[in-house]
């Protein structure tokens, strides 16, 4: 009977023991993972590069090259490559005079000779972007080239400093014809011309922008280079609006202020055209190291 009693409570033990085991919750499983488009979207944030030579190798390849200078026209074509500058010339002589014939006494008489004008104009660039959006977009393309070492020429500058030499040495304004002082401009300082202009790209959820850029030898008037790459900004989300939901870009919530209506939501001004700029020079460079270095 003692025997049978004790494996009895034995038993019961067991019982109890594996009843509370039950009852506790199960151990945590692995959360699910991230949703296909959670992941797409991190992916599309990495930065990408559109450059595939390393910078010690573009900067070989460039001096080994003679180290070319480049004239850029960034947002504007070459057609509208003109100096604002522009001359009018006029010669004229007014005379009047009293006294009988062969006797004149000239009463007055003035003479105007080389009356020079110079206006400015309007910029040529692309609609697309503002004056001051192009500004960064330069900004940014210009300091990627000058970090891969590559010589940019200030187009003002130089046509500065061949209208003073021009002045200096001959008796010949060079003014008179603005388009050939550009060009003598061109051969005396560069090689190369870029030219990169935004175009439409349609590409869902991005705002739809890319650039056109060509590559032109002053040598030979070589096409070096005529590509789109297409540099979408950053990714659009919907937003409620107060007549539906509109496609725009993410907010950047940089705090709160407090007004005497509630609180107003301060947000961060995100401006990405140093860095379109920036991707549209890696562009160029790849360019450059494959047609013509």
């Amino acid at each position: 009977m003692k025997a049978v009693h004790v494996s009895t409570l034995c038993a019961a033990a067991t019982l109890i023991i594996s009843s509370v085991a039950q009852a506790q919750d199960a151990p945590a499983q692995p959360m699910l993972t991230d949703a296909y488009y959670d992941r797409a979207r991190a992916a599309e944030q990495q930065p990408a590069s559109l450059l595939t030579v390393d910078e010690a190798t573009f900067k070989a390849a460039y001096e080994k090259a003679g180290r070319p200078k480049l004239v850029m026209l960034v947002g504007e074509p070459f057609s509208g490559m003109v100096s604002e500058w522009h001359m009018q010339r006029r010669v004229s002589v007014n005379a009047q005079a009293t006294g009988t014939e062969g006797t004149f006494v000239p009463e007055s008489q003035s003479v105007q000779v080389g009356v020079e004008q110079r206006g400015y104009a309007p910029s040529k660039r692309s609609g697309m972007l503002t004056n001051e959006q192009w500004d960064e977009y330069q900004r940014g393309y210009q300091s990627m080239l000058m970090r891969y070492g590559v010589r940019l020429v200030n187009r003002a500058v130089a046509m500065r400093l061949l209208d003073s030499e021009i002045r200096a040495e001959t008796n010949r304004n060079p003014q008179d014809d603005n388009q050939r002082l550009e060009m003598d401009m061109l051969r005396k300082h560069t090689s190369l011309i870029l030219e990169v202009m935004p175009y439409s790209e349609d590409k869902l959820n991005y705002e739809p922008i890319g650039y056109h850029i060509t590559m032109t030898s002053l040598k030979d008037a070589t096409l070096l280079a005529d590509e789109r790459v297409p540099i979408p900004q950053g990714a659009l989300e919907y937003r409620a609006r107060a007549g539906g939901y509109n496609l725009e870009r993410p907010r950047q919530v940089a705090g709160v202020s407090a007004q005497s209506g509630g609180y107003q939501v301060l947000e961060e001004t995100h401006e990405v055209w140093a860095e379109q700029g920036a991707l549209a020079a890696q562009a160029t460079l790849q360019m450059l190291y494959d047609r013509y270095l």
